[in-house]
């Protein structure tokens, strides 16, 4: 194997290595992020927000009527008992059962209004916690899935590394330090293929010496346009 082609191996493995760790940190990213559950927990919470003083409003109009109904019963049976004779005690009881029932009638129109609307609160909430529901279990199994994938990634990374030390064995100190000079302005490929005649990262074809050059393998040629090292792949003329 010559050097370029170590050279090439080393960085096929280092490039499998980036996207590996491109992804691992995507996934990161993901599992970090519940923003989805968040939003539907934060949607129940609003609905059971305004559901509570519905439901307290109603509690307090059918105390309220039930005590005006006490207070009219009492007054009635106060008014038919004979023990009160003053006739204007008597118009007063009478007016204030009369009272009582015409606030009883508007209190019980409220409350169906009330009722109505604690109805449609409780529709909303329980709208809100089927969806949250249904968005817990999607990002259960989405993170499920994204472990299965992070687990399979780092054990690929790892196995990768282990290649790259393998790969490392067959690169000289000056090839080594040619390709970590280039790494930076190259995007992490300072080595490219020789397709027929030409450099296939830049697409220039090369001059009969240089070609001639990577077909023997014996140094690191470069590409005339791009300056990466220039390799033919193994099985190649």
């Amino acid at each position: 194997m010559s050097q370029a082609q170590a050279l090439y191996r080393l960085q096929e493995i280092e490039l499998n290595l980036l996207r590996g760790q491109k992804r691992l940190n995507e996934i990161t990213a993901i599992l970090a992020d519940s923003r989805a559950v968040l939003e539907a927990r934060d949607r129940v919470k609003t609905a059971q927000q305004a559901l509570s003083p519905l439901h307290t409003r109603a509690r307090n109009l059918e105390l309220e009527i039930q005590s005006n109904a006490d207070k009219a019963r009492t007054t009635d049976e106060q008014l038919y008992s004979g023990r009160v004779r003053n006739p204007k005690e008597l118009q007063d009881m009478q007016q204030e059962i009369q009272s009582l029932k015409k606030r009883s009638t508007a209190l019980e129109d409220t409350l169906l209004e009330v009722m109505l609307a604690v109805e449609e609160a409780e529709a909303r909430l329980a709208q809100a916690e089927a969806d949250l529901r249904a968005v817990t279990a999607d990002w259960e199994n989405q993170n499920h899935l994204l472990l299965d994938e992070q687990n399979r990634l780092k054990s690929d990374q790892e196995r990768l590394l282990e290649q790259r030390k393998q790969a490392l064995v067959n690169v000289n100190a000056d090839s080594l330090a040619a390709y970590n000079a280039l790494k930076p302005r190259k995007q992490n490929q300072p080595v490219a293929v020789l397709e027929g005649d030409s450099c296939a990262a830049c697409g220039v074809e090369q001059t009969r010496a240089i070609i001639s050059e990577t077909d023997r393998g014996a140094t690191l040629p470069r590409c005339l346009s791009c300056g990466r090292i220039l390799v033919r792949k193994p099985g190649r003329g």
